[in-house]
């Protein structure tokens, strides 16, 4: 059994307990999610997935004839309530080890402390059987470009992380295939960048310096931990980084 409906701001679905509609479910919700341009779907994933396993295998011991509802309602644009209700008897949810174990070979008592790590917050009903989620995912980093002075100048409205890298990279590209060789980036709002972030920047500069030996390279506004990582990774040798927040044009 697996029944649907709808609106606006919430999506509710009823499943018989068989563990093959849950990946059912998931997919689902995704694409639900999509209307509200989530682009990270991992952490929501991870906790919605062990919360519908749990009301699946220990909820309703996977008897087929007893029922799951859950339901994601939107709150405001990046904050998600989860509710997901098995027909089981309930559990003593205030003796929940949050804590993932120390053990490695350990096979149980990973499910609440995922669920935990990747939610704002838990709530459950006296009985033990419904629980409630609210979960925050990341806003989207957007990218964007302006032209000053020569310069293509590449404004980051956040974090640079592996969730955009295709993005960036595909931005990049296409800048690229446009012939201009003088790229500025402007990192005012950006606190973070991951390994494959970086790992596109780097490729950049070299497809760069293949079509464009005078290419010109930069990074402004970079924070002082952002300023040390480039140092550490040696990206200030192909870019040069200029850590204190002046103009990112006016300057060259």
């Amino acid at each position: 059994m697996f029944e649907m409906s709808e609106n606006d701001n919430t999506i509710c679905l009823n499943f018989s307990s068989e563990m093959h509609l849950v990946d059912r479910v998931i997919q689902t919700c995704r694409d639900y999610l999509k209307r509200f341009d989530v682009s990270d779907f991992s952490h929501f994933r991870q906790a919605f997935r062990e919360l519908l396993l749990n009301a699946v295998e220990h909820g309703n011991l996977k008897i087929a004839d007893r029922v799951v509802m859950c339901s994601i309602e939107h709150l405001d644009k990046w904050q998600f309530r989860i509710t997901v209700e098995d027909e089981g008897d309930g559990f003593d949810y205030k003796s929940l080890d949050m804590k993932l174990p120390s053990d490695p070979h350990q096979i149980r008592k990973r499910g609440y402390a995922l669920i935990n790590t990747f939610t704002d917050r838990l709530e459950f009903n006296n009985k033990g059987n419904r629980v409630i989620a609210y979960i925050s995912i990341p806003e989207m980093t957007t990218l964007s470009i302006c032209e000053e002075n020569g310069w293509q100048v590449i404004t980051p409205s956040g974090d640079l992380t592996a969730s955009i890298a295709d993005r960036f990279r595909a931005v990049l590209v296409r800048l690229l295939d446009q012939g201009y060789g003088q790229y500025c980036f402007d990192f005012t709002h950006v606190e973070d960048i991951d390994s494959v972030a970086l790992s596109v920047m780097i490729v950049f500069s070299k497809m760069l310096a293949q079509k464009n030996p005078d290419k010109k390279l930069k990074i402004v506004n970079a924070g002082k931990g952002l300023t040390e990582l480039f140092h550490m990774t040696r990206m200030d040798r192909i870019y040069i980084v200029i850590s204190k927040a002046i103009s990112p044009v006016s300057h060259y």
